[in-house]
């Protein structure tokens, strides 16, 4: 019986959704996910290079030297982007499906990962993957911080024109 509760411990788990929200709409956060600079900044410092087409290979390199394969499964941009990643051809697949949909206020973002042969527990998969979901998150909201500011500017600048006298009016 020891033996069966081992093995079961050890058997891969199922796959693992995480998500958050973005004060932005479905296409930055597409250009977040498949933009060479904007992913280093949220995906432990690896930078994604693809052309994102359905069979694509991709490419993910960090300025360390470190570097991991992949190749696009699946692209409804700017709603669903699936891709196979891995260390070398030798090593086990991890599995990536990003969905996007527009809601209120912005968008949500669902992160599926299926590590086929891992045995890690949910608390592992969680310490990997919930940082890469709050760094996309926290990047996004700069980029809407960066945004709502050049939108603002001319706004401000032709408020600052005005005269006094024509503001009262």
């Amino acid at each position: 019986m020891d033996a069966f509760r081992d093995d079961v411990q050890r058997a891969p788990s199922g796959p693992r959704q995480f998500a958050c929200f973005a004060m932005v709409d479905p296409s930055n956060v597409w250009s977040f996910i498949t933009g060479s600079r904007e992913s280093g900044g949220y995906l432990y410092g690896l930078a994604a290079h693809s052309s994102w087409e359905a069979d694509a290979p991709i490419e993910f390199h960090a300025a360390e030297g470190y570097s991991l394969i992949g190749r696009v499964l699946h692209v409804e941009e700017p709603r669903r982007l699936s891709y196979v990643l891995q260390a070398g051809p030798d090593d086990p697949p991890t599995y990536l499906t990003w969905q996007i949909r527009a809601c209120s206020g912005g968008s949500a973002i669902r992160l599926q990962v299926d590590e086929i042969d891992s045995t890690d527990d949910d608390e592992a998969a969680e310490n990997v993957w919930l940082p890469v979901l709050a760094a996309m998150q926290s990047r996004l909201a700069a980029y809407t911080t960066d945004q709502s500011r050049k939108i603002a500017a001319p706004i401000e600048e032709a408020a600052d024109d005005i005269s006094p006298h024509e503001r009262s009016n």
